[in-house]
């Protein structure tokens, strides 16, 4: 007897072991599906975080379509200025250059001109003073012949009634 004794207590420890194994089992099981629950949750809510993160990544992307547009066009049109620019100040040296080309050539010919002038006023003063000198000479002459001529006569008297008194 002692051995069923030693067999029932041997049955009823094997038992208990295994009984206290699948309990174990059980409460871990139970843990796990706590666990895979709130996992779970945890994923819905990251999910829902992601999904809103995307709507709000696609509203700023189509916010920023525009923007990256606009600044496109900001930057042509800053391109544009700049080649304009460096077009004016090419032009603007070009019309510098001619400027001073035409100031120079305008010197230059306001010193000719002042040169002819000047050329011009001595030539008159000469031409005048020839012309004086000739005056004188032909007064002398008429004056010369004035004296040859016959004054009892109507045409000698006209004729030298001038120089006589030019001559006095």
């Amino acid at each position: 007897m002692k051995g069923v004794w030693t067999l029932v207590l041997l049955a009823v420890c094997a038992v208990m072991v295994v009984a206290f194994h699948a309990i174990k089992q059980e409460m871990n099981i139970h843990r796990i599906r706590k666990l895979i629950v709130l996992n779970s949750e945890e994923v819905k809510t990251m999910e829902n975080e992601i999904m809103s993160s995307k709507l709000a990544m696609q509203k700023l992307s189509s916010q920023l379509a525009p923007l990256d547009e606009q600044k496109k066009q900001l930057i042509k049109s800053m391109e544009e200025q700049t080649r304009q620019k460096e077009i004016s100040e090419q032009s603007l040296n070009t019309c510098q250059m001619q400027k001073s080309e035409f100031e120079q050539q305008k010197a230059e010919k306001d010193s000719a001109i002042h040169m002819l002038k000047t050329n011009q006023d001595a030539e008159i003063e000469k031409v005048q003073g020839d012309i004086q000198i000739l005056q004188k000479q032909i007064l002398e002459r008429d004056t010369k012949i004035c004296l040859y001529v016959d004054k009892t006569r109507e045409e000698g008297r006209a004729l030298c009634q001038d120089k006589m008194a030019a001559s006095n």
